[in-house]
């Protein structure tokens, strides 16, 4: 099975809002903005944990879909503005990790163990990886 959280409760309507248990005691909550079935879904960000300086509404995802000239596969796009420094770099990687997940469900594969870190120690992680302690400040995910 491919998720994204240990738990969630989701209302996927205009107006209404959404909750992700990423891992154990850390949430992500927002709100739907625009639900276009079946191509395009734009909704709020943030985390409950002020320790992120995000909290829930301020910033931005769109997901848009859309099938491929033959029909057989589709493009997921995937926008998230709104981001500074190190967040940028925390959700590139934590959507990298769930679209690859996605990916492999829809191959029928199997996805990924379920990624069990913090997001404050996957963030020393990439720092390490990276060479840095910060990321370019252009707003966030340009697209995948």
């Amino acid at each position: 099975m491919c998720r994204i959280g240990v738990s969630a409760g989701l209302q996927p309507r205009a107006g209404c809002r959404f909750r992700f248990e990423i891992t154990p005691g850390q949430f992500c909550e927002g709100q739907y903005v625009i639900v276009e079935r079946p191509g395009r879904l734009v909704f709020t960000w943030g985390w409950t944990d002020p320790g992120f300086a995000l909290p829930p509404g301020t910033s931005r995802v769109e997901v848009t879909l859309t099938p491929s000239e033959d029909a057989r596969q589709t493009r997921l796009r995937l926008v998230h503005t709104g981001l500074a420094g190190d967040l940028g770099l925390l959700h590139d990687d934590g959507w990298s990790r769930f679209l690859a997940r996605l990916t492999a469900a829809v191959a029928g594969e199997g996805p990924a163990a379920y990624p069990e870190e913090q997001p404050g120690e996957r963030l020393t992680t990439l720092h390490r990886q990276h060479g840095s302690k910060t990321t370019d400040e252009t707003g966030g995910r340009r697209g995948r």
